[in-house]
């Protein structure tokens, strides 16, 4: 876990606060030696996150067989069978980073009465935010989200321009 300065003390991970940083240190070598395993993962955060985004495929391909526009249509057509692949190829980075598998993944979710336009938009506001707290050291993973975004902001503005 990372030894970080906060204005109150010394931290290892969330224990602390402690009055110097070999202290800290001295707990973190303290808990390793007693057989402490480190995990990088926030399992329910980043289950939810690679979940947001596999259903996403699905809630969009129900927009695309029920819309009348047929760039509409076409533009949610790319984004269904492009996303599953994203997310597939971000959630097996990360279980490759941490050496652990993720789990566990949400619950099924609903069907929302919204717009695709609005729909993707809460998807990619929710990816900017979620995206922080998701192995933000390790910039293959955050490259891999950073082509989802490529793909939410593609289909936004095939949404938004190309009717």
């Amino acid at each position: 876990m990372p030894i970080v300065k906060k204005t109150d003390g010394w931290y290892w991970g969330k224990s602390g606060p402690f009055p110097t940083k070999t202290k800290a240190l001295q707990i973190g070598q303290a808990a390793h030696a007693n057989g402490f395993k480190e995990s990088e993962m926030d399992k329910n955060l980043i289950g939810e996150f690679v979940g947001t985004l596999l259903h996403s495929a699905t809630i969009v391909h129900f927009m695309h067989l029920q819309t009348q526009s047929y760039s509409v249509h076409k533009a949610l057509q790319k984004y269904y069978e492009s996303i599953v692949d994203a997310a597939d190829t971000v959630a097996e980075s990360i279980q490759g980073s941490a050496g652990e598998l993720i789990a566990p993944y949400p619950a099924m979710f609903g069907n929302p009465e919204v717009a695709p336009l609005d729909y993707l938009k809460s998807i990619r506001d929710y990816v900017t935010v979620a995206r922080k707290d998701i192995f933000p050291e390790y910039s293959n993973i955050q490259n891999e989200i950073d082509a989802v975004m490529t793909l939410l902001d593609s289909t936004i503005y095939r949404l938004t321009f190309l009717k």
